[in-house]
């Protein structure tokens, strides 16, 4: 049974970098950062792809974010997808998880779909919620935390993770929403023939007038929140917080650590 997949994925900065807080004190600075695919989503990209080699059908690559989010569509082209589409989002940050999933569910709407992929958290806010809301907009059947698909007529079998090692398996009729477990596969590396192949290859844009809206802002959202600001923890009690490079912080934990009896001196 070939299958229509759209999978979601988020370009996220690279979490082995060190961040320091903007001067509005409302995001980080994002000057020199360096950008990433979200782990999670490598896996929801690649079951999609495994969904579309053993049943047939297509995949589209779905982003919502900046000119930047382009070399990261390439590489799911280059991966297996067969499309990319981005829409166009110009904010760096984009906090509002509740209007990233309308707008994600708007343009989802204006593509064939039988099941629609994610993962199972972002690696920068880890909210957990995307995958959720998007069902939710979309009134699709969902499940999360998934570690296995099995498509079958019409529906799917889906194993998901509980605590303990348990896992629960759901039949769930399609069209349907999943959130992919890390873990779920072994995303795959892309090819060097393939890779040459996705430079070449158009990516959709989609603008807020093609998907009937006349400005984010003008997006109906329930579920909507604001930053009023960002700042380390505040240190309490005996505890302090350990600032600088790399190489000072390792050095002064190495001296708490001594001075707490924990290393011998």
């Amino acid at each position: 049974m070939a299958l229509n997949v759209v999978v979601c994925l988020k370009q996220i900065p690279n979490p082995d970098l060190q961040f320091q807080i903007s001067t509005d004190g409302k995001d980080i600075r994002r000057d020199s950062l360096n950008y990433k695919l979200n782990a999670a989503d490598e896996y929801a990209l690649e079951e999609a792809v495994r969904i579309k080699e053993k049943h047939g059908g297509r995949v589209v690559a779905l982003t919502l974010g900046p000119k930047r989010t382009e070399q990261m569509l390439r590489e799911a082209l280059a991966k297996g997808a067969d499309e990319a589409v981005r829409i166009a989002y110009d904010d760096p940050s984009a906090f509002d998880v509740g209007k990233n999933a309308r707008i994600l569910a708007a343009a989802i709407r204006t593509l064939p779909h039988d099941l629609v992929l994610t993962g199972v958290q972002s690696d920068d806010y880890v909210n957990s919620a995307t995958g959720g809301l998007l069902a939710g907009i979309l009134g699709l059947p969902h499940a999360s935390v998934v570690t296995r698909v099995v498509v079958q007529e019409r529906q799917l079998e889906v194993a998901c993770e509980l605590e303990g090692g348990l896992q629960r398996v759901y039949s769930i009729p399609l069209p349907a929403l999943l959130t992919i477990q890390f873990g779920a596969n072994t995303p795959r590396y892309a090819p060097l023939p393939a890779i040459m192949k996705a430079a070449r290859q158009p990516i959709k844009e989609l603008a807020p007038s093609a998907l009937g809206l006349n400005g984010w802002d003008a997006v109906a959202l329930p579920y909507s929140f604001g930053v009023r600001g960002l700042s380390p923890p505040a240190a309490k009690g005996h505890a302090e917080m350990i600032t600088g490079s790399v190489e000072e912080q390792a050095k002064r934990l190495a001296q708490v650590l001594r001075d707490k009896g924990f290393v011998r001196r």
